[in-house]
């Protein structure tokens, strides 16, 4: 996967840019500032780096900024991780509540599609905050593990909530939702993590393969909850 571009201003560019900055509040700055040392630690993710063999010094060349710059905003490459894991589960997150209104008063079917589309997109747009989840949630970092276990437990909670309100007017017999968003999540990390070396085009063809995966976990759900057993 190719790095994320982090060029610092130079030239007329340098010139405008400092224009601009001066034109920022001190909070904008610090913002400003911090987004960049973000993105410099996104970029190095990129590259197949951990966190956990990353530095501040490193971080601060890649940016563009002097060491002391970083340590204005994160006492320690813990902490600048953290913010980076933070930001990357709660992208994820958002993206994945998008249109939860109009889904659940939809079909079942579109449901699903529409989960799928927005997860691709989401792996389209930030492959590398996906990236940082993936390797992290195996790293040697207990508080980063936690951390994305969590945040995946809260996806997996919002998706149960969604998945109940659409069968609660729809199926006669008590599912177990929360089950079923955990099948569902696993899948949706597990093709994540396959996409990683898949060019755009073969993501969107696996769609239907995926989508079918869904659907025999919420028609299994169902049928399960009826009583249906495998070996009946």
């Amino acid at each position: 996967m190719a790095a994320i571009p982090i060029t610092p201003p130079s030239g007329d560019a340098g010139a405008a840019g400092n224009k601009a900055g001066n034109k920022m509040s001190r909070a904008e700055r610090k913002q400003h500032t911090r987004e960049r040392i973000l993105e410099a630690t996104l970029s190095l993710v990129a590259q197949g780096r951990g966190l956990d063999s990353l530095g501040l010094r490193e971080v601060a060349r890649v940016a563009g900024l002097a060491p002391t710059s970083l340590y204005n905003h994160f006492p320690d490459m813990e902490a600048l991780g953290l913010a980076a894991v933070e930001q990357a589960c709660r992208r994820l997150r958002t993206t994945m509540r998008e249109g939860r209104a109009s889904l659940i008063a939809g079909s079942a079917t579109s449901a699903i599609r529409s989960m799928i589309e927005r997860f691709i997109a989401y792996l389209e747009g930030h492959e590398a905050e996906f990236r940082l989840l993936v390797i992290q949630r195996m790293g040697a970092s207990r508080l980063y593990r936690r951390r994305i276990h969590r945040e995946l437990q809260l996806l997996v909670e919002e998706l149960a909530e969604d998945v109940r309100q659409v069968v609660m007017t729809r199926v006669a017999v008590p599912v177990d939702v929360l089950r079923e968003a955990e099948a569902a999540v696993a899948i949706m990390f597990g093709f994540g993590i396959l996409a990683q070396d898949m060019a755009p085009e073969a993501r969107v063809q696996e769609l239907p393969r995926l989508e079918v995966q869904l659907q025999m976990v919420f028609l299994g759900g169902r049928a399960l909850a009826a009583g249906m057993r495998l070996d009946a």
